[in-house]
């Protein structure tokens, strides 16, 4: 069977070194020529995984319709604000018989939409039990170092997600199946900006116990959005809530965090992103989240704050003291009712 994977960033590179360890046939779409090459010539990315070896059974091309022709699954790890636009252009290519895989973070920034419902509109022929989701705490580089590794498939044709599920499965990456692809596609998205937050307070040095009542804090907005959207809060109990969160908020790997222990040690954000050659997604989905909030006119102090700063310039000190001298009320707030 041939398993194409669309975008070749750090993530969507490990997961199609991974799966073209198994029998398959896996082409990686680089939108880069010289990753192309560098990765069919040496075995690397240079541009995002320059020190990782590859699977040498991986090939990859900058044609998309040679990355599609044949496959019968397609992997999606483009970055959220972009996969409208490059798998438009993928559509052609693919037949209604195939399984999307989406494994990016985010939201669509115009819209707000989840990325499995921008893919269903990309891809309106392909019946809707065909989507399925990749989400879980999982670094590039540790996957590719064969690092034990846990995620989630899920979707609603429990027999596409098993499918999927035996795919992906290997001695060091575990998956599990579930249902609520709502709920594990709002904690993959909004466990980014949490780790903003979580890096902003690590670079002011405000302590463990600051960074625990913010990762705490950062998963019951997460969760009150994610039932605001229709999802069942225990999921994010699980590993693409609660397990994301914990690995994106203290992983020295998370590009996200690393944003906000910058912006605490008071650098600014335009620089921060100048210099990074992977895309922080938290950054843009900090504005989504905050478009969300305002929608179901809910309370998510965190979340506001963490816009405010980005997209507002607050001081991240006059923050801290806003977020302290909240109302506090009940912890969970109904959420579980």
């Amino acid at each position: 069977m041939k398993i194409a994977v669309i975008g070749a960033g750090s993530w969507g590179t490990a997961l199609a070194s991974l799966l073209s360890e198994g029998l398959n046939e896996v082409v990686l779409w680089a939108y880069e020529p010289e990753v192309a090459i560098g990765i069919n010539q040496n075995h690397k990315n240079p541009l995002y995984l320059p020190e990782e070896s590859l699977n040498p059974a991986l090939k990859a091309t900058n044609q998309m319709e040679k990355a599609l022709k044949g496959a019968k699954i397609l992997v999606n790890g483009v970055p959220s604000h972009l996969v409208r636009t490059v798998l438009s252009k993928a559509s052609p290519f693919v037949g209604p018989e195939v399984i999307i895989v989406n494994a990016s973070k985010g939201f669509e920034l115009d819209t707000g939409k989840r990325l499995s419902e921008v893919l269903a509109e990309v891809f309106p022929k392909i019946p809707k039990g065909n989507f399925v989701t990749l989400s879980g705490p999982s670094f590039a580089k540790e996957v590719l170092r064969h690092l034990p590794t846990t995620v989630v498939i899920a979707g609603v044709d429990p027999k596409v997600t098993e499918t999927i599920q035996k795919i992906f499965r290997r001695d060091t990456f575990l998956t599990y199946t579930g249902k609520d692809v709502v709920g594990v596609e709002v904690g993959g998205a909004v466990k980014n900006v949490i780790a903003i937050a979580a890096g902003i307070c690590d670079g002011m040095g405000l302590g463990y116990n600051t960074r625990a009542a913010l990762i705490t804090r950062g998963l019951y907005e997460m969760a009150k959005l994610g039932k605001m959207m229709g999802a069942n809060p225990i999921t994010f109990a699980g590993l693409t809530g609660m397990g994301d969160l914990i690995l994106t908020c203290t992983g020295e790997l998370s590009r996200n965090r690393t944003v906000g222990l910058r912006l605490g040690k008071g650098e600014k954000l335009a620089t921060i992103l100048k210099e990074m050659k992977n895309v922080a997604e938290g950054v843009k989905t900090a504005k989504v989240v905050y478009d969300l909030i305002q929608t179901f006119k809910m309370k998510a102090p965190l979340c506001v704050a963490i816009y405010q700063m980005l997209y507002e310039a607050k001081p991240p000190k006059q923050a801290l003291q806003e977020l302290l001298a909240i109302d506090l009320k009940e912890e969970l707030g109904g959420l579980l009712k």
